[in-house]
């Protein structure tokens, strides 16, 4: 896996800005704030006009507000998907990142940063973009959103751009020889969710297929009719908000109707595994699933 270009630049930012004994959860959350949010060519979105947007499309769930249970990952790509034109083919690469810091009650609080870059392999004439968002749980509320950026991808960048396994342009699928891939049993579904959970192809929508991998990879849960995000644990070594979750979405890209998505977590707080890979094939009418484990030697 080629995570060096993917990997989010304010890490090292970080880690230079503060000496190493006074780089305590809260000052990692003020430069993560200030070099996840503070870039160069991003334009800043109205948070609470987006979040009342999406709410507009979202229908109640058991009385709750509507995206009460989303979790950060569905609403960052539920936020792209109404504000961006649907592409017939496209490449998604989402990158996770997160800080943990205290709450008035001393709970710990995860604070996650999102970047979802989608790239169009259509003839259409539709940009390149990326956008930001900065995410935390409030009181009835999974993922409040807090900050969203957007940009325009230029060419020429995106062209050089790797996601995850590809180049970010290639027009054909990226995951088949990525791991060795296992196949497996579905998860658990079955919830509730206030969106539409595919679209007029068949195709699971982006939101729902990073839901149904969550669970996948036992960092949500399904109890009865409910979504239950958990969150992915946060490795030691990656504190500042760096990305350390991936979900790549490739929407149709060899041209046969098939998207195929995977979504993984690197250095896991293992003594024997580093790398959780969960595998989602969907056809528009039937979905196959696999999972894949990197050891810490390297090998799978």
């Amino acid at each position: 896996m080629r995570f060096g270009s993917i990997i989010l630049g304010f890490a090292v930012a970080v880690m230079m800005a503060v000496p190493a004994q006074a780089q305590t959860a809260d000052n990692m959350l003020d430069l993560a704030y200030s070099t996840f949010l503070d870039r160069p060519g991003w334009t800043e979105m109205d948070a609470g006009k987006l979040e009342d947007e999406a709410r507009a499309k979202l229908s109640a769930v058991d009385g709750a507000l509507a995206d009460a249970r989303m979790s950060p990952l569905e609403k960052a790509l539920f936020f792209v998907d109404i504000s961006e034109p649907e592409l017939a083919r496209s490449r998604t690469l989402l990158r996770y990142g997160q800080v943990t810091t205290t709450g008035a009650d001393g709970a710990p609080v995860p604070v996650s940063f999102i970047e979802v870059d989608r790239y169009n392999l259509t003839t259409q004439e539709v940009p390149h973009v990326a956008w930001r968002f900065n995410f935390q749980p409030a009181e009835g509320m999974a993922a409040q959103l807090q900050h969203a950026l957007r940009r325009e991808i230029p060419t020429d960048e995106a062209t050089a751009t790797d996601c995850l396994i590809a180049e970010c342009l290639e027009p054909k699928a990226s995951t088949d020889g990525s791991f060795a891939w296992k196949e497996k049993e579905a998860p658990a579904g079955g919830w509730n969710v206030p969106y539409p959970k595919a679209g007029a192809s068949g195709h699971a929508a982006s939101p729902f297929a990073a839901a149904e991998m969550a669970v996948a990879l036992n960092i949500a849960s399904v109890e009865g009719s409910d979504f239950r995000w958990r969150g992915p644990e946060q490795p030691e070594s990656m504190t500042d908000g760096s990305p350390f979750l991936f979900f790549l979405d490739d929407r149709n890209i060899s041209g046969n109707d098939t998207n195929d998505a995977i979504m993984g977590m690197i250095r896991l707080n293992d003594h024997a595994i580093s790398e959780m890979w969960a595998r989602r094939t969907d056809d528009g009418k039937s979905v196959n699933w696999a999972n894949a484990v990197v050891s810490r030697s390297g090998s799978p």
